[in-house]
């Protein structure tokens, strides 16, 4: 689906996998955040001069939380946000880096849970990030 279609359904941003300039320029145009994918430096201050609100670190687990770190002396104007890989036992490090945020999919969406429709398991682990998060920032 492209930016486009995801606004026209209802998105009110767009968490892309990938760079692309057009999917930039079409979140902008209709008022969106737009988060882009992005693995390298360079790759990161294109995505922000072309008008990207934040980046996408993925995968965040092959680079770790130092490269966030040592990213954001030089870029430190870009907001980072790393997903692959955030799990519980990590999810601080990389606030403690200088992300702006963490993205989780795999590590929430626990299979488990879902497969016994455990929903208040589930509620709970989302916390368990949540405060683990606020933990980091304060």
């Amino acid at each position: 689906m492209s930016a486009r279609e995801a606004i026209a359904a209802g998105a009110e941003f767009i968490f892309a996998p990938t760079l692309s300039q057009e999917t930039i320029q079409v979140s902008n145009r209709y008022g969106k955040i737009v988060i882009p994918g992005v693995m390298t430096p360079t790759e990161m201050l294109q995505a922000y001069e072309w008008g990207a609100d934040a980046v996408k670190i993925f995968p965040a687990s092959v680079v770790g939380a130092t490269f966030i770190k040592d990213v954001k002396g030089p870029l430190g104007h870009i907001p980072i946000i790393p997903t692959g890989g955030i799990h519980l036992d990590n999810a601080q490090d990389y606030i403690h880096a200088g992300a702006i945020a963490v993205g989780v999919g795999g590590s929430l969406m626990n299979k488990q849970y879902i497969k016994a429709n455990d929903w208040a398991a589930l509620t709970d682990l989302a916390k368990q990030f949540t405060e683990k998060v606020q933990q980091a920032r304060s």
